[in-house]
C-alpha cells in the first residue's frame, strides 16, 4: 500500500484540505499520512472562525517525527496546501529536502493563496510559499488567480493560462502545471494541464460547473492518488478533473462537497 503525505488544513465540519485528502486517498487504496497546518471547527464559508494554525515548531517536529518513525522511502507523493503561518514553510521545506535524499517521488504544491482577484492569506505566507516551496515542487495546481499571482502574467483565458504556466515551468523546472477554473474563448470553465513539451490538455467542467469550497483540494487529492497508482500524468489529470467536477456538480450548494456520498465513484476511478 503506497503512502502519500498530505500537509494541509483540517476542519471538524465540512470538507477542505486533509478532510478531503484522507477519505479520497483511502478510497483509492493508499495509506494517507495527514499532517495538519491549521485546525478549525469549519472552513470560513460557515461564517465563524474557531481554531487556528499549528505553531511552526510543532509542525516541524511532527514532520521530523514522520521521517524518524515512518519509512520515508515509501512515501511516493507529498501534497502541501493551505498554510497557517509563513513560519511553517521552513519545516515543510526541510522535510521535502530530506525526503528527496531518501525517496524518488512527486511533490505536488497546491498554492492556496487566494481567489476572486484577492489574496486570502497573509502576504508573508504567499511570499514564503513562492520563494521556498514553488522551487521545490514537481507539479503545481493553482486556480486562475493563483496562476496570475505566481507568474506575474494576466490570465484571462486558456491561451493566457498556457502562457503563464509555461513561464513557471521554465522558471522552476516543473513537470507540469494543472490550472483550475480556467475560461476558454467561449467563457466555459475547465481545467488545463500544461507540460514542458508545450502541449496543453483541456478538460471542460461541463454545463453544471459551479464553485464549491474544497473543489481545488479535491482535484489535487485525486490527481495525487491516481499518480500514486501509476497512472500516466495525462490520464491522471483527465480522471481527476472529470471526477472532481462530477462530485462538485452533485453537491447541493457552494458550502460543502458531497464527498462521502461519492467515495464509491472515487474507488472505481482507482480500479
Amino acid at each position: 500500500m503506497t503512502q502519500l503525505l498530505s500537509i494541509q488544513s483540517s476542519v471538524a465540519v465540512g470538507f477542505v484540505g486533509n478532510t478531503i485528502a484522507g477519505p479520497v486517498l483511502t478510497a483509492l487504496g493508499h495509506h494517507p499520512l495527514l499532517v495538519d497546518t491549521v485546525v478549525l471547527a469549519a472552513h470560513p464559508g460557515y461564517g465563524k472562525r474557531a481554531g487556528g494554525a499549528i505553531p511552526a515548531d510543532i509542525l516541524a517536529a511532527v514532520l521530523e517525527g514522520v521521517l524518524t518513525l515512518a519509512d520515508a522511502s515509501r512515501i511516493a507523493t507529498i501534497i502541501s496546501g493551505y498554510l497557517g503561518t509563513a513560519g511553517q514553510v521552513e519545516g515543510i521545506a526541510a522535510f521535502i529536502d530530506e525526503w528527496r535524499r531518501q525517496a524518488a517521488g512527486t511533490y505536488i504544491l497546491d498554492p492556496v493563496l487566494g481567489d476572486g482577484g484577492r489574496l486570502y492569506v497573509a502576504p508573508e505566507i504567499a511570499a514564503a510559499m513562492q520563494d521556498e516551496l514553488l522551487p521545490r515542487a514537481d507539479i503545481i495546481t493553482p486556480n486562475r488567480y493563483e496562476l496570475t499571482y505566481l507568474s506575474g502574467q494576466d490570465v484571462n483565458d486558456r491561451a493566457g493560462a498556457a502562457e503563464a504556466a509555461g513561464l513557471l515551468i521554465a522558471r522552476h523546472g516543473l513537470q507540469a502545471v494543472v490550472a483550475t477554473g480556467i475560461l476558454d474563448a467561449e467563457g466555459r470553465t475547465g481545467d488545463l494541464l500544461v507540460r514542458p513539451e508545450g502541449d496543453a490538455l483541456w478538460q471542460p467542467a461541463g454545463a453544471t460547473a459551479k464553485n464549491v469550497a474544497g473543489g481545488g483540494d479535491l482535484l489535487t487529492s485525486l490527481l495525487a492518488g491516481l499518480l500514486g497508482l501509476g497512472h500516466p500524468l495525462a490520464d491522471a489529470f483527465a480522471g481527476a478533473s472529470k471526477t472532481a467536477h462530477a462530485i462538485i456538480a452533485a453537491s447541493p450548494d457552494g458550502r460543502d462537497l458531497s464527498l462521502l456520498d461519492s467515495l464509491d465513484e472515487v474507488a472505481r476511478l482507482g480500479g
